[in-house]
């Protein structure tokens, strides 16, 4: 039995290519599945390109897994595919070393003339100088986080969520154990070896294996913008910065990022100053954003892993490291997975896999580059009975079938209050089928924890539309609902 810390892609990766060993695996999640790092980023399956010249090793390994993916997940992929553009003299004398680096790397890049390309991308400056076309895609991070929970289920796997790992037992030195916190209660759950996948936490994971992991924390900001105003992934052709990158996801479209190095380990609530910063270096490659409907901004964090190199902060590679803490600190069966991105987060678990799989004597090797993962039916929406949520169309059907998981998987497994309104009605609807389930004051503590959370992220960037609709939602649920008066009650 393997114990897997964290159930972000890395650990639910780890799980899956262990389990297809035939080794049974209990992964444990101390919130939902998704909180941390892959849950917040922009969506980018990377092509390679954006490391072609700062980071090679990267950009090989993204050229690689990104087909891999296509081909083990196509339903939690949109092949939107991508753009590379200069839009000024740095872009156009980047372009031919760019050009050099992708070749090495062996990413296809097509040149694509500047009428094709305005015709491609409505709304891009006119100042484009070269444009190229990659492989980037769109992943859907939570669809695949739950197809890899679903899969792992139905291999025999057990995956706990509100959990946390909070001791590992050892006898004569090798892992024998870890205790396990649920519901205010532990238990020890009997296992030979224990993986550290953690992400931005995982400095703190490795301190019960008494190790130290020199890890290089960064915050970055991202903004989401309604109606899809971009139909490709657009980036800027430039050595890679702040506000370079459009994603388009869903209905909506992502402009990133920022990178603000941090010490805590928690996302950083998003501010108006950085939020106005970022969408001016988006106006670089498409002025009309100041016009575009702002949803909310958030933050996530990078779980860089700086080892023993002193480099610059910017030059901390994307690459990741598996780390034997048995070699480092001499436990034995304690492993921990660093760095990398969701795009390499299968080759991450088939490393970390072989790994572990080497240290248990077990003499199969990894087949996730192979195996097709299955979609869940829970991913196929219902569509039945009232309108819960109007701008995602999410009806009653979609949401009692899930009255018992946390109330932040609603949102990303069936984009309930993610529209245009962030909940300004159907969270007060939705709530009110889980008060029959999980009681009056359970709901309304959810209540409460969701505006907290929809402020926040709409807060920062409360202009526009989305200051309109910001005042609305403060006067219908203060007035219209009353929701001041019900968290008095309570509380």
């Amino acid at each position: 039995m393997v114990v897997v810390i964290g159930g972000g892609s890395a650990g639910l990766g780890v799980a899956w290519d262990l389990l297809l060993r035939q080794i049974p695996v209990t992964v444990v999640e101390s919130g939902p599945m998704g909180r941390g790092t892959s849950g917040r980023f922009h969506g980018l399956l990377h092509s390679g390109a954006r490391y072609a010249v700062v980071d090679p090793v990267s950009a090989e390994q993204c050229r690689a897994e990104n087909a891999r993916l296509r081909h083990i997940a196509p339903s939690a992929i949109e092949a939107v595919e991508g753009y590379f553009v200069s839009v000024d003299e740095v872009g156009e004398s980047y372009a031919q070393e760019w050009l050099k680096g992708a070749a090495a790397a062996n990413i296809p890049v097509e040149e694509v003339s500047r009428d094709r390309v305005l015709e491609h991308l409505p709304g891009l400056t006119p100042d484009v100088r070269q444009s190229f076309r990659v492989h980037d895609a769109v992943l859907e991070g939570f669809k695949l986080l739950e197809m890899l929970t679903t899969n792992i289920r139905s291999r025999g796997g057990t995956v706990l969520q509100e959990a946390s790992v909070t001791a590992v037992h050892t006898v004569n030195g090798r892992v024998s154990g870890v205790v396990v916190r649920a519901d205010g209660e532990d238990r020890v759950i009997p296992c030979d070896a224990v993986i550290n996948a953690g992400g931005p936490w995982a400095f703190q994971v490795a301190q019960l294996f008494q190790d130290h992991l020199d890890m290089q924390l960064s915050s970055g900001l991202m903004m989401i913008y309604a109606n899809r105003m971009v139909p490709h992934v657009v980036n800027r052709l430039a050595p890679p910065g702040d506000g370079d990158i459009f994603v388009p996801h869903g209905n909506t479209v992502i402009l990133g990022t920022t990178e603000v190095p941090q010490n805590t380990a928690d996302p950083v609530e998003p501010t108006r100053r950085e939020a106005q910063y970022l969408q001016s270096l988006g106006a670089q490659l498409f002025p009309e954003i100041v016009r575009w409907r702002v949803l909310r901004a958030f933050t996530g964090v990078r779980p860089l892993f700086q080892g023993s190199s002193l480099a610059p902060h910017s030059r901390v590679s994307r690459d990741f490291t598996v780390v034997d803490h048995g070699a480092t600190v001499g436990f034995q069966g304690a492993f921990s997975i660093v760095g990398g991105k969701w795009t390499t987060f299968r080759l991450m678990a088939e490393r970390t896999g072989d790994a572990v799989a080497a240290y248990l004597r077990v003499h199969v090797p990894s087949t996730t580059a192979d195996v097709v993962l299955t979609p869940p039916e829970t991913q196929k929406r219902q569509h039945t009975g009232a309108l819960v949520c109007e701008c995602e169309t999410v009806g009653v059907g979609d949401l009692e079938p899930r009255l018992s998981e946390p109330l932040a998987d609603w949102r990303t497994r069936t984009w309930w209050a993610m529209g245009p309104c962030q909940g300004t009605v159907c969270a007060h609807r939705g709530i009110a089928l889980r008060i029959p389930h999980d009681g009056v004051l359970a709901a309304l503590q959810d209540l409460r924890e969701f505006r907290a959370e929809r402020e926040r992220g709409m807060r920062p960037v409360a202009w526009g539309d989305n200051a309109r609709q910001w005042a609305l939602n403060h006067a219908v649920t203060g007035q219209t609902l009353a929701e001041g008066a019900v968290r008095k009650i309570g509380d």
